[in-house]
């Protein structure tokens, strides 16, 4: 039948390395929203490995307000020295925070999505809180 071989899904290390750092140029390179924080590599520390090349991606303390626009809480963070953590705690509003993180998996040779979203009146505790430093390949 002579036609290419069919793709099956996955992707190698290397692949989902190149993707990353595209989509972390690319993304300073676009116009996004401005409350939106940047995509960023986060290296895992493993001896003898170089951190660009084994990490995952993150996204990274993303705001989202049901009470207020998010003009109003840029403004907020602006006008309070403390930062971010302090106006969140002081605030009566229903303010949610996300995290995004993108980790290459091994076994199944796929970009693997992990989120976590909260509510800032309930801080979780340390315990309860992911950590996506295991997620690494070890």
């Amino acid at each position: 039948m002579g036609g290419s071989p069919a793709w099956d899904g996955t992707l190698s290390p290397d692949s989902f390395n190149t993707s990353a750092a595209a989509l972390v140029k690319r993304w300073k390179e676009i116009e996004v929203d401005d409350s939106l924080p940047e995509w960023t590599w986060k290296p895992c520390s493993k001896s003898g490995v170089p951190p660009e090349v084994e990490g995952y991606l993150a996204l990274e303390r993303v705001y989202r307000s049901c009470g207020r626009s998010q003009e109003q809480i840029e403004e907020m963070e602006k006008f309070d020295g403390a930062g971010d953590v302090a106006w969140l705690e002081n605030s009566s509003d229903n303010v949610h925070v996300y995290d995004f993180h993108v980790v290459y998996s091994f076994s199944y040779k796929v970009p693997v999505l992990y989120f976590r979203g909260y509510h800032t009146r309930a801080s979780p505790s340390k315990q309860s809180m992911v950590d996506p430093a295991p997620l690494c390949n070890q």
